[in-house]
């Protein structure tokens, strides 16, 4: 039998065009993107709303402390000009009265200093974008060259975004006669990284404790913030060690 040889056939499907359908898929992917964007919006702006209502609950109870406390403090003054003028001769308890306002006085500048704190985040004189540390607090422990730590960083300005980093803490003194840096790393068990990674969108607190070497004397902290982003920033701040800045003064 003959066989007829010629060229390979292909197989070809016959699809019907439809504009209509394509059209109808890009909207598709279109209005789905645009949800997803106004979603995430959304979600956005009840989280800050949620933050700053925190914020605003927090100076709110500040500000009835403080209230609270310069009701005390009205109170005891007039008690101890009744004692004086009265004659009343009990002198513990005119005293006592003292150090009661001496230690509400404390209270109500711990009080201000905080107040004015939430004031300087939430509503603050510059609109620009600023990051800052806020302040460094250092405090002995009842534990042998043992210290409680405490370092605030914020953000002033529109708030509307968080902002990221690293930031980098040092405790610089002097060991043996020589200049001597210790990083938190090496001094704290709270910290496992050199870089200590932030991220917040009004402030930030880092704490723990540390533990100095036998020997050293530490003379400030120093406090390096890096930004990440497009508009990355880096700010470098230094902060005496507490009872060194007499020590500076009078130098």
């Amino acid at each position: 039998m003959a066989v007829v040889k010629g060229s390979k056939q292909n197989k070809l499907t016959v699809v019907s065009y439809d504009p209509w359908s394509r059209f109808w898929r890009r909207l598709l992917v279109l209005i789905l993107i645009t949800g997803l964007a106004i979603a995430g919006y959304f979600y956005g702006r009840y989280e800050t709303l949620q933050l700053q209502a925190q914020a605003i609950a927090e100076r709110d109870q500040l500000l009835i402390d403080l209230e609270e406390a310069e009701e005390k403090i009205a109170s005891y003054s007039q008690r101890v000009i009744m004692l004086e003028k009265g004659g009343e001769v009990d002198r513990r308890s005119t005293e006592g009265l003292r150090q009661n306002m001496v230690d509400l006085r404390e209270q109500i500048a711990t009080l201000q200093e905080e107040v004015a704190f939430y004031k300087g985040i939430m509503a603050p004189s510059s609109r620009k974008q600023d990051l800052r540390v806020q302040k460094v607090e250092i405090d002995k422990t009842l534990a042998e060259r043992t210290f409680r730590y405490k370092i605030v960083v914020t953000q002033v300005g529109t708030n509307q975004t968080f902002v990221s980093g690293l930031a980098g803490v040092n405790v610089v003194g002097a060991l043996n006669g020589q200049q001597k840096t210790y990083g938190l790393r090496d001094v704290s068990d709270d910290v496992q990284d050199y870089g200590i990674k932030y991220r917040f969108r009004y402030f930030q607190e880092i704490e723990g404790e540390m533990v100095l070497p036998e020997g050293f004397e530490p003379e400030y902290v120093e406090v390096i913030l890096q930004s990440s982003g497009s508009r990355s920033k880096r700010l470098e701040k230094s902060f005496p060690w507490p009872g060194k800045e007499q020590a500076n003064a009078e130098q």
